[in-house]
């Protein structure tokens, strides 16, 4: 691997203040985080938060309310709804008294006994992973290159080429800790990476286009297992500058769910 991605982790915690490292950073302004950092730091500061039986998070959803600063910023987590079988926890990043993103994140009791299962009937076409491409490509930004949270994940896409359009397909590896001196849990692995369903289908350059999610929306129902996702979409719009991508999350052994991201068109 290049130096530059030796060493560090994406988020370092110290109380309340949430460090960005380098590997936080993002495509459009070098100032500014990548939406995929924003995201795993919210699910990590839900995962903080303690439950009175087991549970699993369902939906995290998550508003990318302005750019978040590449500086320390606080951190906090609200109890919405507390219960036995549902909790909702918001998670929020500060930059002095300016909220820049929260998530609403909601967790569902894990059953202690077997409810009704049968793949068959719920079996679908998109539930079989596609096939893991042999080789590594790299995604590169005018005026940033690799941006800094692209250069602790590998990324795998057949023939190796971005910006080919709809269906899009992308496998992301997240090699590098997330938080430092803290494991990086499977779901924080995909809601880090997951944030890259917002150009898995793009095709317009950069150069000349921003294609900027202004939301991050992950419904799943069972945690991933392994280090890879696979993120295989659309996008849509209709010309006036507000487009939908679309994609549906794997791992390795199928399907995990789906995630939606409002996107804002504009000319550079």
């Amino acid at each position: 691997m290049p130096d530059a991605m030796q060493g560090g982790a994406v988020f370092r915690i110290d109380g309340e203040r949430v460090l960005p490292g380098p590997l936080a950073g993002g495509p459009w302004n070098p100032d500014e985080q990548h939406g995929g950092s924003v995201s795993g730091i919210l699910a990590h500061l839900v995962e903080t938060v303690p439950t009175s039986v087991p549970m699993r998070i369902c939906r995290h959803t998550v508003e990318l309310m302005r750019g978040a600063p590449m500086r320390p910023l606080r951190g906090e987590t609200e109890v919405v709804r507390d219960g036995r079988r549902l909790q909702v926890v918001r998670a929020s990043l500060f930059d002095g008294e300016q909220e820049v993103a929260r998530s609403m994140t909601v967790r569902l009791r894990v059953s202690d006994s077997a409810t009704p299962f049968d793949e068959g009937l719920m079996r679908h076409d998109e539930d079989e992973p596609p096939p893991l491409p042999d080789e590594s490509a790299t995604l590169t930004m005018p005026g940033t290159g690799i941006p800094g949270f692209l250069q602790g994940v590998e990324l795998r896409r057949p023939g190796g080429e971005f910006r080919t359009g709809a269906p899009g397909l992308l496998w992301l590896r997240m090699y590098r800790q997330f938080v430092a001196g803290i494991p990086t849990s499977p779901y924080v692995r995909m809601a880090a990476v997951a944030d890259m369903l917002s150009m898995v289908a793009g095709h317009l350059e950069p150069i000349e286009w921003l294609t900027v999610n202004v939301d991050l929306d992950l419904h799943t129902f069972r945690d991933p297992v392994g280090e890879w996702i696979g993120l295989r979409g659309l996008h849509k719009n209709v010309g006036d500058g507000i487009g939908l991508s679309e994609a549906v999350l794997y791992d390795l052994e199928g399907r995990i769910g789906r995630g939606t991201a409002t996107i804002l068109i504009d000319r550079r």
